[in-house]
């Protein structure tokens, strides 16, 4: 009898758990079923690889020994089983191109582009709360193309197996209740809101609040991170006078709350275009990127508040570094 995969499956499977029966229920197998397939992995092997103590099973020095030699070998498998049933799906004659997204205007655009570039393409989009999960996504080929954001300091890096390009560029600008003394203005420098409570979703990507902080202290104060909390509550906080919060230059003002730029536009978000190599060829892309920004700035002039704002700036970048941390196609 041969050493096979799944063998070292039942090994890391016990050590995981730390227990027979615990593994043995997340295999869906009987207890005295994996306690035989223990034995013989024994057997086959020359020695114990676990023993009983009080709180289960712990491994034995060659127990120890195995599980560590053979976790890049499972992962190793585990890769070419994920490729080879990726290969089979893009040798089809309408490979399915997998997006993901956070729920943002700019995917909105995406899918349009998408849609309008390739009318007989086969996508499926996925939304996920939160950005951070999406890079994992990518690099573990489980999509194709996602969109997501950065921020000045902690910009995605492109790598051989994910390309990362910036599409725009936007400023955070602050919402606050309509009945706020700092409404009346045009524009409102952040330091006037030293004071103020910040409310801010509690799935808020990494690099958004790390980005926010250091701004603020830059202006000389530790912002007061009252409310983690959702939009919609966010929103009613926000309308009663209870806090501030940052908005997208592209939102919609809603009834009892303005939205309104920050002087000298301190904080910043970037747009980005995720993609695999495996995925839409690079030429595709450069089309996609393309049609999202014509679309981006065509509903952007259809915010006055926003539009206004890039007649001030006369649409001049806004951070150059920033802009150009992303390698380019």
């Amino acid at each position: 009898m041969d050493l096979e995969v799944r063998h070292l499956r039942v090994v890391h499977a016990i050590a995981g758990h730390g227990s027979i029966s615990k593994a043995a229920s997340s295999l869906g197998l009987s207890q005295p079923s994996l306690a035989g397939q223990l034995q013989r992995i024994e057997r086959m092997l020359g020695g114990r690889l676990f023993e009983r103590v009080p709180e289960g099973s712990r491994p034995t020095p060659l127990g120890e020994w195995i599980i560590e030699r053979s976790s890049s070998m499972l992962h190793a498998f585990d890769t070419l089983q994920r490729d080879a049933r990726h290969y089979v799906e893009r040798g089809a004659g309408n490979p399915v191109i997998r997006v993901g997204c956070a729920d943002t205007a700019l995917a909105g655009h995406v899918s349009t582009c998408m849609y309008d570039l390739f009318p007989d393409g086969n996508f499926t989009i996925r939304t996920e709360e939160c950005l951070d999960t999406l890079p994992a996504l990518l690099e573990s080929r489980r999509l194709e193309l996602a969109v997501l954001a950065d921020y000045p300091g902690h910009e995605l890096v492109s790598s051989p197996e994910v390309v990362y390009e910036a599409s725009t560029v936007e400023p955070l600008f602050v919402g606050l209740s309509a009945a706020h003394p700092l409404a009346a203005r045009a524009e409102i420098d952040l330091a006037d809101l030293a004071e103020e409570n910040w409310a801010m979703q509690p799935n808020a990507e990494t690099g958004y609040r790390e980005h926010f902080w250091t701004v603020c202290h830059r202006y000389g104060f530790a912002p007061r991170l009252s409310f983690s909390v959702n939009g919609p509550l966010a929103r009613d906080l926000i309308r009663a006078g209870k806090c501030v919060g940052l908005f997208l230059p592209t939102s919609r003002e809603q009834p009892g709350i303005v939205v309104r730029p920050l002087a000298g536009s301190p904080l910043l978000m970037r747009n980005v275009l995720g993609w695999t190599p495996y995925g839409l060829p690079a030429g595709t892309m450069v089309s996609l990127v393309s049609a999202v920004m014509r679309t981006y700035w065509s509903e952007a002039a259809k915010v006055p508040r926003y539009a206004e704002w890039l007649e001030r700036r006369a649409l001049a970048p806004l951070d150059d570094s920033f802009t150009c941390a992303v390698g380019g196609l």
